[in-house]
């Protein structure tokens, strides 16, 4: 950019500064104006099933002129807008969310002076001031750098700090973790000072790149199933009403029939194909499983998203911070022990070294008798962190020591010190003891080491570091000298304290939870900004396969899709290759459930079929905003419980699109074979009937199928790879309802042969086929065989039954009541046909069952 120079180190002008904000525009995320509730609503109307329930509402009202009934079609529609609505305007606070971490005031260069800012008056071509407890206002390029570090965790997924120094532009493509010459908008100084220039600002910054790719999403599974499922029974009830029609048509040539009865019947056998109470009870068992959830610390934000847990088949998870906890420990030391050959000091136990001055146990000095005293004394000198806060290295070590009981002798003090730099990858203090001056050198094992005087413990050192690094663990080594050239920064033939292996430390969870995962047939991949043998070790601890292991280096060149969806461990990502990861997987068929707690995490949670946010300590509100669940104590092991009530939340759907559809099959089937069969009987249901049916009678069992438990652990319920409308399910409900169909035919027939009235005959295949689908409740609940759990079982679908059963049984047996549906009293043989059928329904779905081995059906 023109106007950017780096040799003016005293910034712009205000002049300049003034116009470069005109140009630009603010240092700000663009905020797209959100959509009215009337289009929110619109959108929601937009769907299949809703089109169906509103043209069925108003054909109701306006041409059946059902008031009652189609009052409470269109009441099912507003509710399921309404729910839908609300779910929409909260996933679009994400954008939002993110201008919360942008920092509010910056200090920046403005001619030749340092001035505070708003963050959002910051331009290209500024020269900004940072400290340690800065947040970085825009993304620029480092200048200078005293000890300069930074948490990208944020953005880049990795647990340490990233050193800071003045480089050259990374080329591009580089890992943002790699790009240690640049910071970046809205991460935060935890070490040392620096100054920068900015090179964006707003939207053009990594953040407003995460915040552009928030944008959009797709449905999931449960939504694509039920649009799908929309679709088809639009399909049928054209069908059906066209049918009917025609058939009815045949009738009226024949002087059989008036025409507006015809049309009338074919108007309601096409609403009779729509499961009114399906939306209903959907929504009702969504919302009542989203409550039982939040008890146990899973909030879920978007309804659908409940089901989607149930049919996840891939977790992608972060690491850091969901299978580990985000904060480094110190798991393992190896501290310096016997004598050093070529130091001519005596040997003191514990430290590796002589009775140096400063080393061996001052007066006041506390845990002195431990073997590794010395070692952590020179860990608590060589040391920035104050109060349990700075970088996590030095955090982690002060952490131990105090847990060891090793405090530092009163009245220490610091005379010089070279802060870790990434060139030297160490660093090196000197303190004044009251013994003398005592160097103490921390870094990088292979830094250290070098330094130190040549013998058998310097080697054994060496020796052990190969193996703690296999194990994932970063590896420091400390040094120490005394005496005279102890004020030496540069000192060399230093004295081996020993070396520091910290992890960032795996949730107590994590191991069973990703064993549960296993054991439920969800393959688990780690996606992490950590390095890769890191992933690898942390992957394997847990128990996820980790190979292949795979960088985003490695992705450049060849099918980068087929890669990542094979992989096992995704190192060294950016936000970008996540959300690429996402794509992958589900472009693949995988539904896929996305976790992670950084803004780096935002889009892909946001894309996924499920996004949960894990919002422990170090949780962000971007991800809580872009997710569609939020685990509120961080735990994977919570995500398991997630989808345990997911998978019964699709064992319950999926009960209940079954048992709706068979019925509304079996009904068509009814009357299109009556028309056929029976034509001094015009149509074996009245519209008025087909109504009562689909919308009172099906509505109770439905809901009560929503809400049912399964037997066994929900986690062995592997929801199918086609959907819940797979060529399996369909032809189960097709044969059901025609066995269901073929009873009440019999039923009707037999009223026929016995010469009843027109009126007992449509009462006899009302109660019959009513009577015949309660039992198919538990038909379609059942995994594999009706009475495999026992009638008793399920106190909701055995009260909704017997409800069901007593209302029906009123209407047709109370005259005032009965003449409002056309309904008259039976003699006995009907009450007795009616509870055969229910009796035999159950029976012959087994049978069913049993001539079709492997076919567990929609159940």
């Amino acid at each position: 950019m023109e106007d950017i120079d780096v040799r003016a180190p005293d910034g712009l002008s205000q002049e300049t500064a003034a116009r470069l904000l005109t140009e630009h525009g603010p240092n700000a995320l663009p905020q797209s104006r959100p959509p009215s509730l009337a289009a929110r609503a619109a959108r929601q109307l937009a769907d299949p099933l809703s089109v169906l329930l509103l043209i069925a509402g108003l054909i109701t009202l306006l041409v059946l002129r059902e008031v009652p009934e189609g009052a409470a079609i269109v009441a099912i529609l507003v509710v399921n807008v309404v729910i839908g609505v609300s779910q929409e305007t909260k996933a679009d606070q994400a954008v939002r969310a993110l201008r919360t971490l942008t920092a509010p005031m910056a200090k920046v260069r403005r001619d030749g002076t340092v001035r505070r800012v708003p963050a959002a008056e910051v331009v290209p071509g500024d020269v900004i001031e940072v400290a340690a407890g800065d947040r970085v206002p825009a993304d620029a390029r480092v200048l200078t750098s005293g000890a300069l570090a930074v948490d990208e965790a944020m953005l880049t997924g990795e647990s340490l700090s990233a050193d800071k120094r003045p480089t050259g532009p990374a080329e591009e493509g580089t890992p943002l973790g790699d790009r240690r010459g640049e910071l970046f908008s809205g991460t935060l100084v935890v070490r040392g000072t620096g100054t920068a220039l900015v090179l964006k600002t707003g939207a053009d910054t990594e953040m407003g790149r995460i915040a552009g790719a928030l944008e959009g999403g797709g449905k999931g599974p449960l939504e694509r199933d039920l649009a799908q499922a929309s679709r088809r029974i639009g399909v049928l009830a054209l069908a059906a009403g066209a049918a009917m029609v025609l058939i009815g048509l045949t009738r009226v040539s024949q002087g059989q029939a008036a025409l507006l009865d015809i049309i009338l019947a074919g108007v309601a056998l096409a609403i009779a194909a729509v499961p009114e109470s399906m939306a209903a009870a959907v929504t009702t068992a969504m919302a009542l499983g989203s409550q039982r959830m939040a008890r146990l610390g899973v909030i879920v934000r978007k309804l659908s998203a409940i089901e989607a847990l149930g049919a996840t088949t891939v977790i992608a998870t972060d690491k850091t911070g969901t299978l580990t906890t985000g904060r480094l420990t110190v798991v393992d030391r190896v501290p310096a022990s016997g004598l050093v050959s070529g130091t001519g000091h005596a040997d003191v136990p514990g430290t590796g070294c002589a009775d140096v001055p400063g080393t061996g146990r001052p007066e006041g000095a506390e845990g002195a008798g431990r073997p590794d005293a010395g070692l952590w004394r020179a860990a608590l000198r060589c040391n920035d962190a104050r109060d349990g806060l700075g970088d996590a290295v030095d955090v982690a070590l002060q952490a131990a020591a105090a847990v060891r009981g090793v405090r530092l002798p009163p009245g220490e003090s610091r005379l010089a010190e070279r802060p870790f730099d990434a060139e030297t990858r160490s660093m090196t203090v000197v303190t004044a003891t009251g013994d003398g001056p005592v160097l103490t050198v921390k870094g990088a094992p292979e830094v250290v080491l070098a330094r130190c005087a040549p013998g058998p413990e310097t080697d054994r050192l060496a020796a052990a570091v190969p193996e703690l690094a296999r194990r994932g663990l970063r590896v420091l080594a400390l040094a120490t000298a005394a005496g005279p050239g102890a004020t030496d920064l540069d000192a060399v033939d230093l004295l081996p304290a020993g070396l520091v292996a910290l992890s960032d430390e795996i949730r107590p969870s994590a191991r069973q939870a990703v064993a549960e995962c296993r054991g439920a047939g969800i393959r688990v991949v780690m996606v992490t900004g950590d390095h890769a043998d890191t992933a690898r070790a942390v992957a394997a601890d847990v128990g996820i396969e980790p190979d292949p292991v795979v960088t985003g280096a490695s992705l450049e060149g060849g099918d980068r899709a087929v890669r990542l969806r094979e992989a096992g461990v995704l190192a060294r990502v950016d936000p970008a290759t996540k959300l690429e990861l996402v794509r992958a997987l589900r472009e693949h068929g995988e539904v896929v459930t996305m976790t992670g707690d950084g803004v780096n995490d935002a889009p892909a949670l946001r894309h996924a079929d499920v996004g949960v946010a894990m919002a422990g300590d170090e949780g962000t509100d971007v991800a809580r905003e872009a997710a569609s669940v939020v685990v509120t104590n961080g735990e994977l092991g919570t995500i398991v419980t997630g989808v345990r009530h997911g998978r019964r939340l699709h064992h319950n759907v999926a009960s209940m699109i079954g048992y709706l559809l068979t019925g509304n099959l079996a009904e068509i089937f009814l009357v299109l074979t009556g028309l056929l069969v029976w034509p001094d009987l015009v149509v074996p249901l009245l519209p008025v009937h087909l109504l009562w049916i689909n919308l009172v009678l099906d509505g109770i069992p439905a809901i009560a199928l929503g809400v049912d438990r399964p037997a066994g652990d929900p986690l062995t319920l592997r929801p199918g790879r086609n959907g819940l409308l797979s060529r399996d399910a369909v032809t189960e409900i097709a044969l059901r309802a025609l066995l269901i169909g073929a009873l009440v035919f019999a039923a009707v027939e037999i009223a026929r042969r016995l010469g009843w009235s027109d009126e007992q005959v449509r009462t006899q295949a009302v109660l019959t086929l009513v009577f015949a689908r309660l039992t198919l409740a538990y038909v379609a609940r059942a995994r594999r065989w009706t009475l495999e759990r026992g009638w008793w079982h399920g106190r909701a679908v055995l009260v909704a039954v017997l409800a069901t059963a007593a209302l029906q049984t009123l209407v047709t047996l109370v005259p005032a009541l009965g003449s409002l549906l056309a309904l008259v009293p039976l003699p006995p043989q009907g009450w007795a046909m009616a509870l055969g059928a229910a009796v035999l329904t159950p029976l012959l779905c087994d049978l069913l069952r049993l001539v079709r081995p492997g076919r567990k059906g929609t159940g």
